[in-house]
């Protein structure tokens, strides 16, 4: 694995729900709390401050952007965001990783069955 990728993983929860929202398009704050809700069947609900702290140091590390506003959004207090090309690489690389660590599960006969269905 790339060393660069690798200086960012694992990935605590809350970077990698925010970067499985932002991979499936730009959001703003709030919607990314929402989709994190429903990523998680409603498990985990970031509040706004510990979201846009763990977005503050995303940014710092690349993994994330700030973008403008769409036009027709009117809304001036929302705060767009976008996953970058680092961030995507680590994201992927994390996903890599924890299906790993889920393989070595499912051969010791530990969690759930497979039943061939991902939630969205």
């Amino acid at each position: 694995m790339d060393a660069d990728l690798s200086a960012h993983l694992p990935l605590a929860h809350l970077p990698l729900h925010v970067l499985l929202a932002l991979a499936e398009g730009d959001r703003h704050g709030w919607a990314i709390i929402k989709r994190i809700e429903e990523l998680t069947s409603g498990t985990s609900s970031p509040s706004s401050g510990s979201l846009y702290l763990a977005m503050t140091r995303m940014q710092e590390r690349g993994l994330i952007e700030e973008i403008p506003a769409p036009d027709e959004d009117a809304d001036a207090r929302r705060r767009y965001y976008r996953i970058t090309g680092l961030g995507e690489r680590v994201l992927r690389a994390e996903v890599e990783r924890l299906a790993q660590i889920v393989g070595v599960a499912r051969a010791a006969r530990v969690g759930p069955p497979v039943t061939g269905t991902v939630r969205s």
